[in-house]
């Protein structure tokens, strides 16, 4: 398994004891900014993951973690639990922008139709308005601060 190898590796280059501590985010469907979005431009269903692309949610499942960690050298694991919004800017029209240049975005309107991409992007902005506030247009998200110990 790939993501062994590379924790493994980590593992090598550090010493004994040594702390390892990153944040991953937690499951999609945690995840608003990454729902949300995909699921107003794909028409209410999120498109699965394709095998062999790299996925952010890889790490989510704290089970899934424990034994990748272990595998790799490393005991001792703990979760935080990060409740933060992610932020796409000041007003709609600024995230609208943001997430129009996003890859994801790309990719999920590369294949259709100029009246289904038109509908899509309708969807986008409808959907980036409803999270516009006051301090901006902000998503909900999950994420996990890992720690763990070369063992």
């Amino acid at each position: 398994m790939a993501v062994v190898a590379a924790f493994a590796n980590v593992a090598r280059a550090s010493r004994l004891g040594a702390r390892l501590v990153m944040m991953v985010w937690q499951s999609a469907d945690r995840n608003e900014w990454a729902t949300a979005i995909q699921h107003s431009i794909a028409g209410g269903a999120a498109p699965a993951h394709a095998p062999g692309e790299p996925d952010p949610f890889s790490l989510g499942e704290p089970s899934r973690v424990e034994s990748i960690l272990g595998a790799a050298g490393f005991s001792g694991v703990g979760f935080a639990d990060i409740q933060e919004p992610v932020y796409y800017g000041p007003d709609t029209a600024s995230a609208y922008d943001l997430v129009c240049d996003l890859k994801m975005t790309k990719d999920l309107l590369a294949h259709r139709e100029a009246a289904a991409a038109e509908r899509a992007l309708a969807s986008l902005r409808e959907t980036l308005a409803a999270h516009c506030t006051s301090d901006g247009v902000l998503f909900d998200s999950r994420a996990w601060i890992v720690t763990a110990r070369r063992s």
